[in-house]
């Protein structure tokens, strides 16, 4: 019997088919293999997990970086807006400025122009013509000159278009007041109070009050005892807060709403109110005029060919103007029609959309302008 050869445990197996033994791998190497197949699953889930967040951390850092490029780019435009607004401001305020000079050419022209005078261009027959206007105390009103990269916007008005508030009587108060919309029984303290600020004395007047009154003494001021150098002063005095003097906030209802005194109101003039150039308001407050003589004047004022801002504007005298209209001749003490004395220049600088304004009074002398009050402005 032929005896087959022994091997060792582990080493080898039967084979499947019959035909012999094929060797085996020892089972601790199988083990390492299982092992360091393991290691290499663990370790690339660790790479793909690093990969991961390395993504999200600069997906993080990109939009972070958006958001700073992006505020960047917005405070830029915005300083680059401001820069430009504030520099079309600048060059608006010396067309504005420019305005004035423009309102002493038409002064030097105001003495000897006549009505035949003609301007050897467009623009020089615009000076002519609002220098007659002028002299026969008539507004000028929307003249224009394209200056630079802007525009300007003239307009020339004679201050005695105005009541003078330092001249105003009991009567002139009560009409200025009832054409504002004001209660009637405030009327009293705002008259009293205004002429309690402007007398000379300390004595109270019935509605009235001197700087004893609580309002001053909390306020810290004493009543003035003088006449108004300018219609804001009317601020201070007791009664005459800002609805009364520049009107009602918008939104109030028409029949409630309170129209600002300060419109029709200088102290700077003569006291008489010049009829070519007053507004339909200032008119209505003259004390024994009618209604149909202010729309006669309006009318009338404008000239034989029913134009306004041509030559034939305005009156000549107060007679050719009661004679005209049929107005009380009464109140030709209250009237006048040439008077140039005062002038309010107002000035509108443009430049691309952003505007600024210059006005002023001016006090006439001869062919110079004395400025009395100076005012610039952002429209």
């Amino acid at each position: 019997m032929k005896r087959q050869p022994v091997s060792a445990p582990g080493l080898t197996e039967p084979s499947h088919n019959g035909e012999g033994e094929r060797p085996r791998e020892p089972r601790a190497r199988t083990g390492r293999r299982v092992v360091s197949a393991r290691i290499k699953g663990q370790t690339g889930a660790a790479a793909r997990s690093v990969s991961g967040s390395a993504l999200v951390v600069a997906l993080w850092v990109i939009l972070l970086l958006s958001m700073l490029i992006a505020n960047f780019a917005f405070d830029m435009h915005v300083e680059a807006d401001i820069t430009s607004y504030y520099r079309r401001r600048v060059k608006a305020g010396h067309i504005a400025q420019s305005g004035m000079e423009l309102a002493k050419v038409i002064l030097l022209r105001l003495q000897d122009v006549s009505e035949d005078d003609v301007g050897l261009d467009e623009e020089e027959e615009a000076l002519l013509t609002a220098a007659y206007r002028l002299s026969r105390g008539v507004a000028i009103r929307g003249l224009t000159r394209e200056i630079g990269e802007g525009t300007l916007t003239l307009d020339i008005e004679p201050e005695e278009g105005r009541r003078n508030v330092n001249g105003l009587t009991d009567e002139d108060w009560e009409e200025i007041l009832d054409q504002a919309n004001i209660p009637q029984e405030r009327w009293p303290e705002l008259i009293d109070c205004f002429l309690d600020w402007t007398d000379g004395d300390d004595l109270r007047r019935l509605h009235g009050a001197e700087s004893d009154d609580p309002f001053y003494v909390d306020r810290g001021y004493r009543v003035k005892n003088a006449e108004l150098d300018t219609v804001d002063e009317l601020l201070l005095i007791k009664g005459f807060d800002e609805e009364v003097v520049y009107g009602s906030p918008p939104g109030t209802p028409p029949e409630e709403a309170i129209r600002g005194i300060a419109y029709w109101l200088t102290a700077w003039s003569h006291g008489r109110v010049n009829i070519n150039t007053a507004s339909r308001e200032v008119l209505l407050t003259l004390p024994g005029i009618e209604e149909w003589a202010v729309d006669a004047i309006l009318e009338q004022r404008v000239g034989l060919d029913g134009e306004a801002g041509t030559r034939d504007d305005g009156f000549e005298s107060v007679e050719e103007a009661i004679a005209a209209t049929g107005m009380n001749p009464e109140l030709r003490d209250r009237i006048t029609v040439g008077d140039v004395h005062y002038l309010r220049v107002t000035a509108v600088g443009e430049v691309g959309g952003v505007r600024q304004a210059v006005w002023s009074v001016m006090r006439a002398e001869g062919t110079e302008l004395v400025p009395v009050y100076w005012r610039e402005e952002p429209l």
